[in-house]
């Protein structure tokens, strides 16, 4: 059916995106998601048969280089707990900032996934329409009347406008898709794609929702919702894009998008490995000079059974495949591996600590600390002003703060680092607190730990002897 709906118009950048997107998706997914895709990724031989493609591609084999990576790299960017500075009154709503169950801390972690995967995340910072005036906050948290965020996946923001406002470029449009869950019996999961369009009216925030009706026409779903703050309407609209690099709708390429080409590359090859490997690694029986007098008459191979030719002059002997066609094929792997390693899974191979330096090792993963950093400024920057927004709806207008973690590698401190570091303090050089501070930045002590109660700690456990060689008596 030919729609007419305009709800459901795609911004020409989200068009050109998509396909990229969809690579990305398929092969964070895995092997399943990238052999369903059959020949967008995997083509058929010459006179392939429906069945024999389906082998083809069932012996091929999927090395997730791009997965690993990727979480490799979250994991790097969550190696420390992300600074969160927020007030007092807003701590416990921390807790579960989706109303589904999700944390703060939580949600951090799936922006950053987000964004490592495709390049692009939304957040949605949105209020019940209903008011909470003359309620007290006790009153309105108990009737779940509290800020809440959304997380919006890069293919669910399909439109968008900015325009100049105020001396400055401002969101003026987003249109996002949603899966609403239609009545049906207790067992049925049925849904429907929603549109939600966030804009703004005569100046003010609105929000509304629409469906496609039978007809493929827009039908909106409810009536027009203007949000309000302290009793008045927003003047923009509360949505954050975040990117690898910024927070504008402006889109960029996914950050490991030459790495999931790669990862397919290696895919189709290990396809034709396996395929040549099936055809090539047994050897295949030859007779020649006999021609059966039945030609129904059947002939077996091994110990238990004779094999009788009539014709002296016949002679019966194994084909094995003896050519170089398959090493080619396994050097062009073994070189996409190390181009894969290169753009980012090196994260993920044995170190070679006999030959590598530590400064080395710091070198090679100079790249992926670049593009973890700027991506890390970027979530941190978009959570903040989130966050913000968050806390202010919340009935705090203090500033809130989210830093998340930089330091990506475990630092190393020597022991000559450390007895220097002592040694500067007991000489008056540097204070307690900066032998302290620089304890804890090689985490020496724990981040969580202040220099009171390491103070309290080393107090308690009394004056250390030292060792005089005396054995007991």
């Amino acid at each position: 059916m030919e729609t007419k709906s305009q709800v459901s118009k795609t911004h020409p950048e989200y068009d050109a995106m998509a396909t990229k997107w969809q690579r990305c998706r398929d092969c964070v997914s895995g092997g399943d998601a990238v052999k369903a895709a059959g020949t967008r990724y995997l083509p058929r031989l010459a006179d392939q048969t429906d069945t024999d493609y389906q082998a083809y591609k069932t012996r091929a084999s999927f090395f997730n280089a791009t997965w690993r990576t990727i979480q490799a790299l979250t994991g790097m960017l969550f190696r420390r707990p992300p600074v969160v500075d927020v007030p007092e009154s807003v701590n416990a709503l921390l807790k579960d900032v989706t109303m589904s169950g999700v944390s703060f801390i939580t949600f951090a972690q799936q922006i950053a996934m987000e964004t490592l995967t495709v390049g692009r995340v939304g957040i949605l910072v949105d209020y019940p329409s209903q008011s909470t005036e003359g309620m007290t906050a006790a009153e309105a948290a108990k009737l779940n009347l509290r800020p809440v965020m959304q997380r919006y996946e890069t293919e669910s923001i399909i439109n968008w406008k900015t325009a100049w406002i105020g001396n400055k470029t401002a969101l003026t449009l987003v249109v996002l898709t949603e899966e609403a869950a239609l009545e049906g019996n207790e067992f049925e999961h049925k849904t429907e794609t929603r549109y939600r369009v966030l804009d703004l009216f005569n100046g003010a925030y609105r929000v509304r929702v629409f469906r496609i009706d039978d007809k493929g026409e827009d039908e909106q779903v409810g009536g027009d919702i203007f949000p309000v703050m302290s009793g008045k309407p927003l003047d923009f609209i509360p949505f954050f894009f975040l990117g690898v690099d910024d927070t504008t709708p402006q889109l960029d390429l996914p950050p490991f998008l030459d790495l999931v080409d790669l990862n397919l590359d290696h895919y189709r090859m290990s396809a034709d490995h396996k395929h040549g490997l099936h055809f090539t690694g047994l050897p295949t029986g030859v007779i020649t000079g006999y021609r059966p007098e039945n030609e129904s008459e059947k002939l077996y191979v091994g110990a238990a059974h004779f094999l009788v030719l009539p014709d002296p002059q016949a002679k019966a002997s194994f084909l094995e495949y003896t050519g170089q066609g398959l090493s080619a094929i396994v050097e062009e792997l073994e070189r996409t591996e190390a181009q894969m390693a290169i753009l980012g899974a090196r994260l993920l191979t044995a170190e070679k600590k006999a030959t590598e330096t530590s400064q080395t090792a710091q070198i090679h993963r100079a790249g992926e600390s670049s593009v973890l950093s700027s991506i890390a400024s970027t979530i941190s920057r978009a959570l903040t002003q989130a966050l913000t927004l968050f806390s202010k709806w919340a009935g705090s207008d203090a500033e809130c703060k989210v830093e998340l973690n930089q330091e990506f590698l475990p630092p190393e401190m020597t022991p000559q680092e450390l007895s220097a570091l002592v040694s500067a303090w007991q000489t008056g050089a540097i204070s307690m607190q900066v032998l302290f501070d620089q304890l804890q930045k090689k985490e020496v002590i724990a981040s969580d730990l202040t220099l009171e109660e390491m103070q309290a700690q080393i107090g308690s456990e009394g004056p250390r002897m030292p060792d005089m060689g005396v054995e007991e008596v």
